[in-house]
């Protein structure tokens, strides 16, 4: 079955899978530094199941009795970010890992999807060496701002007599630190009768890079434009 086929691991900032990308040569841009650090909570675990030997993921297991997990930039050379990462439990638990991720490459040792270059665009590829893409760059709103972030959705389904399986799979990254801000998958799995359901959410809720929002210099232009016509409609109407 595909289920068993696919890693069904969606632990925040510690992918099983490194997405590496790119045939045509391109500048990766490290946009964080030492002593950077992004707060991740707001972590929502969603499953349900007529299935009777059905249990939950053990990836999602562990996401559910997270609290927040922070992630802290210790290092920094060439392309290379070193990261150490601290999961607080609900129960006040802690566990604190480090490990590295390649924003060239996608190189990486559990910090897979943490971070790619910084000022990508659409249809860039995440990593060199792959050819995955990303699909749009959008202004979401974070931390109170709004932000140009890189988006890639990848889908996967299946459908067969008596089994149907859906999977699908958001990240968005923060465009000018490359930093991941939110993760979201969700599955769907139908075999005959039987009916298994789950989803997972994440986003960053503290950052020490930006604490005043941003915003997007490409909105400037555009505001600059509304104010002088307003401006201008007012001084003709005092004519």
């Amino acid at each position: 079955m595909m289920k068993k086929i696919i890693l069904l691991a969606f632990i925040l900032l510690l992918f099983s899978t490194a997405m590496v990308v790119t045939v045509v040569a391109q500048q990766r841009i490290v946009g964080v530094s030492v002593d950077d650090w992004f707060k991740f909570g707001d972590i929502t675990v969603n499953w349900s199941s007529n299935n009777p030997n059905a249990t939950l993921p053990p990836g999602f297991e562990e996401l559910n009795e997270t609290e927040w997990v922070l992630l802290s930039v210790e290092n920094v050379s060439g392309t290379t970010i070193t990261f150490q990462s601290t999961r607080h439990f609900k129960n006040g638990t802690e566990r604190i890992e480090s490990g590295y991720l390649d924003i060239d490459t996608g190189d990486t040792e559990n910090m897979g999807g943490a971070a790619i270059s910084a000022n990508l665009e659409a249809n860039d590829t995440l990593y060199t060496g792959s050819t995955v893409k990303i699909n749009e760059t959008v202004v979401r709103t974070y931390l109170g701002g709004v932000r140009e972030t890189n988006h890639l959705n990848v889908t996967l389904e299946e459908s067969l007599t008596q089994y149907y399986y859906y999977r699908t799979e958001n990240f968005y990254w923060d465009k000018p630190t490359g930093i991941v801000v939110e993760q979201y998958v969700e599955e769907i799995e139908q075999t005959e009768e039987y009916l298994t359901t789950y989803s997972a959410s994440v986003r960053i809720t503290e950052s020490s890079v930006w604490i005043i929002p941003e915003f997007p210099s490409f909105l400037l232009l555009p505001l600059f434009m509304i104010v002088t016509l307003l401006a201008v409609i007012i001084y003709r109407r005092k004519l």
